[in-house]
């Protein structure tokens, strides 16, 4: 591979010393004339003349025939043509298609009017180097060749260490391949394959010297003059080969080896040998060989006139009716997509997969934020997809394969009918067809059948995700998902450490806000304290009097029993380890809430499988206690609950910065006496009177509750995470800097598990350097609480200064209002204006 890439950076960064090298072999080759005498009195002309024997042969069958095989060659070469629109742009195709077939052929032409004169007539060639020519091949070292992001010279080193050993493997297999019909005995037969050989051979050495370093000047005067567009990116997984191919390909070419070794080898002594005098009288033409050749072909004939129709019919065909198509390949479905732009239906991109039935709409914005719809049409009659949707087999049958684990060979028909019949559960679909994307296609289709809603179901996206992180994870029923937007708020300086804060929300001005409030925090930053409280679960357990459940609170409160407790605890998991056992007492009812440290997962199922172990051994010792419930909801989960606001749940983090008098000043335009003031009658007593447990803040819930959906946390613990009391106090020598602090006691948060296996929430994840198990326990949950407690303390300050300041609705109508809406409720402007009851 390094030998490889070492060459192809060679021919690259060497490219007119490559190209002059070779063009002057070339006319060298096409110049010489063969002088010399010959070893046989029936010695051929050459190309431009027939050879005897061969040239008696060719009646009017055999220029049916031939002409039959050329328009076979025409044909195959276009439809080359039109596969190499799928994964190269026109200006790739043309340079691949000039550089690497016609010069290819040229060398061949030249090198076989030198040594190989008793070759056919070459009127057969170009249609024979058409069927064995790798066009293809040519497009791919283009593309890859001019990926951008990297030296060109090393670029196309690289295309060509993956593509050299296979190209090697390929033309060896090929040569030895054709190579057997010059074993047939038949003389025209064995001179065309002679010929194909040696268009293999130079088409090789030209596709590994010549033509990297023509894509190389090419590239690089198309990147002077910002020509080159890629339709789409190159990764390098496309150009390395199966290597169970390989290994058939070498096989291959052992067994046709061997052939020719024992086809070719002289196993007598004389055998191969001319005896007797070189008869130097035979005449030898000294006129230049090639140039006879080249005038032969324009001699016109019937089968040329066919020929040369058809080809101007395609080249007039591809060029004036081929319809533009962009391609798209489907990683999730492994299918080739076709986008069309229609401009007869308001100018709405198509996709085409799918069959009939499968037919999906999904949405999309233009540049001018229009909502455009994106169909996808079905799959051509021919394909096997349709193929295997049009026969529906008995249901005795499809319920047969289905019992015997082979329902992955049933259609997608076929699978509706056994769903529809309740023999498949719809919760079951993607382990039953072992396929997580066609489970969700199909579900789709029996969704919208069955409750009529087709539009609906078509306008919920569904593709280009991946369902396999799903399964058994973060959702049942899968139909689809939802995209929110992802912002970012920052640089947020933590802990002397800049972050940028990913954000999921949909709501208008949130992102902005927060990030003002980062940019007036500035350098200074935030400090940041953390506390590994511990996640809690407190089950119910009822005793049958008071005296019992007093009882079985003081044994849990003795240190003994305890420790009896949190081994059994412990043992169910390598990182939940219990801190404590809470005892609340409701009569002769026992809430036992357990508080465990559980490294960086949330640790909800970890607490709940601990306590459920715990209880096992508590009951030995009570055997008259009842189990009431796992949670008994002392703990308290996704509720408002001020024992979370006194005691404290999952982490506990604390807050501080102090804001300058000038950044209040240029940034909020208001002053520190003025938003302490208004957060002590807001945050603190407005908070009272309201009854609020918890809610000693402006809008904690929103920074919260964006920052969990865009890192895969539980939404519905924004309720007990969203606990914070922002306090703000002027500072400093004269008062006019402003210290605040945010103290958020249950942050309930983790970095593994979850909806942090997904992708983008991954991604998110480690945007800010805190995805999946930290070295220390709790290290990276830890962290990430820290980041949501100071951009919550960065919104806190923004919208203070806004309100403060009359901004909160001016910035809303700028950043929170759709035009859309707008444009929709200017139609109608006093629709639903004021409407009296009659009396």
């Amino acid at each position: 591979m390094k030998v490889w890439g070492a060459h192809g950076e060679f021919c690259a960064r060497h490219q007119w010393e490559v190209i002059v090298a070779t063009l002057a072999l070339l006319a060298c080759a096409a110049s010489v004339e063969r002088h010399g005498p010959g070893n046989r009195s029936e010695h051929c002309a050459g190309w431009a003349r027939a050879c005897p024997g061969l040239e008696a042969e060719y009646q009017a069958a055999d220029a049916v025939i031939m002409t039959f095989v050329r328009c076979a060659a025409l044909l195959y070469a276009y439809y080359q043509v039109l596969n190499l629109h799928k994964i190269a742009s026109k200006y790739l195709l043309i340079i691949a298609g000039v550089f690497s077939t016609f010069a290819s052929f040229i060398f061949t032409s030249a090198l076989a009017s030198l040594f190989w004169s008793e070759l056919a007539s070459i009127k057969d060639a170009p249609f024979l180097f058409l069927l064995v020519a790798d066009v293809a091949r040519g497009a791919r070292m283009a593309k890859a060749g001019w990926s951008a992001g990297e030296d060109q010279g090393k670029r196309v080193g690289r295309a060509l260490s993956l593509l050299g050993p296979t190209a090697t493997l390929d033309t060896l297999l090929a040569i030895l391949l054709v190579g057997v019909g010059a074993l047939s005995g038949v003389p025209r037969l064995e001179h065309m394959c002679t010929f194909a050989c040696l268009a293999l051979l130079v088409d090789y050495i030209v596709f590994i010297t010549f033509y990297p370093a023509c894509l190389s000047l090419v590239a690089d005067f198309a990147t002077n003059r910002k020509e080159i567009a890629h339709d789409s990116p190159f990764s390098e997984e496309d150009l390395k080969p199966n290597p169970v191919v390989q290994r058939v390909k070498m096989i291959m070419a052992a067994g046709l080896l061997c052939v020719h070794l024992t086809s070719r080898w002289p196993w007598s002594a004389n055998h191969g040998i001319i005896e007797g005098p070189i008869d130097a009288s035979i005449p030898v033409p000294h006129d230049n060989i090639l140039l006879h050749s080249y005038v032969k072909w324009f001699s016109v004939s019937a089968d040329y006139i066919v020929i040369a129709t058809l080809l101007c019919a395609l080249i007039i065909k591809f060029i004036f009716f081929e319809e533009q198509r962009n391609w798209v390949y489907d990683m999730d479905d492994m299918t080739v997509k076709e986008v069309i732009n229609d401009t007869d239906l308001s100018r709405k991109p198509k996709f085409s997969v799918g069959d009939d039935s499968n037919s999906e709409v999904s949405t999309q914005t233009d540049e001018a934020g229009n909502v455009e719809d994106m169909e996808w049409p079905t799959l051509s009659p021919s394909s096997s997809a349709s193929k295997l949707n049009a026969k529906k087999r008995p249901m005795v049958e499809c319920l047969e394969l289905y019992r015997s684990g082979a329902c992955t060979s049933l259609s997608d028909e076929e699978v509706i009918m056994l769903v529809e019949q309740s023999h498949i559960p719809m919760h079951r679909l993607e382990a039953v067809l072992e396929d997580p994307l066609r489970g969700v296609r199909l579900r789709r289709r029996v969704i919208a059948s069955r409750f009529n809603n087709e539009t609906a179901i078509k306008q919920l996206p569904y593709l280009n995700y991946d369902y396999s992180k799903v399964l058994n994870a973060c959702c049942e029923n899968v139909i689809g998902y939802i995209g929110v937007p992802v912002g970012y708020a920052g640089p947020l300086v933590v802990d002397g450490k800049p972050y940028m804060i990913p954000m999921a929300t949909t709501e208008g001005a949130l992102v902005a806000s927060t990030n003002r409030g980062a940019k007036a925090i500035g350098s200074r930053g935030v400090t940041s304290v953390v506390e590994d409280v511990g996640m809690t679960r407190a089950p119910a357990v009822k005793l049958p009097n008071v005296v019992r459940a007093h009882e079985c609170r003081q044994w849990i409160d003795n240190k003994e029993n305890y420790a009896l407790l949190k081994e059994a605890f412990d043992s169910t998991s390598r990182f939940a380890r219990l801190q404590e056992i809470h005892v609340g007492v409701d009569g002769a009812t026992l809430y036992l809430r357990f508080r465990a440290t559980t490294g960086d997962a949330m640790g909800m199922n970890m607490v709940s499988k601990g306590a459920e172990n715990a209880l096992k051994l508590l009951k030995t010792f009570f055997r008259d206690m009842e189990v009431i419930s796992l949670s008994g909801n002392y703990c308290s989960d996704k509720k408002a609950a001020a024992i979370n606001w006194i005691k404290g749940r999952g982490k506990r983090v604390v807050c501080e910065t102090v804001i300058s008098s000038e950044n209040l000043r240029t940034i909020f335009k208001t002053d520190a006496k003025t938003l302490s003031r208004c957060n002590k009658i807001k945050n603190l007593s407005g908070s009272a009177l309201a009854g609020s447990i918890g809610g000693n803040n402006a809008h904690a819930a929103n920074m919260v509750t964006a920052i969990f959906i865009a890192t895969g946390q539980d939404p519905a613990q924004n309720v007990t995470s969203s606990n914070c009391s922002t306090n703000m106090e002027a500072y400093g020598e004269n008062g006019e800097d402003l210290y605040v602090t945010c103290t958020m006691p249950s942050l309930e948060v983790g970095t593994v598990g979850g909806g942090t296996v997904l992708t983008g929430q991954g991604a998110c994840l480690e945007i800010l350097g805190v995805k999946g198990a930290g070295t220390r326990p709790a290290e990276n949950s830890a962290r990430l609480a820290s980041l949501i407690c100071a951009t919550v303390l960065a919104g806190e300050l923004s919208l203070m200064a806004a309100l403060v300041n009359s901004d909160l609705v001016k910035s809303h109508m700028r950043h929170n209002r759709s035009t859309l809406n707008v444009q929709t409720a200017n139609v109608e402007p006093y629709t639903v204006a004021l409407k009296v009851p009659p009396s």
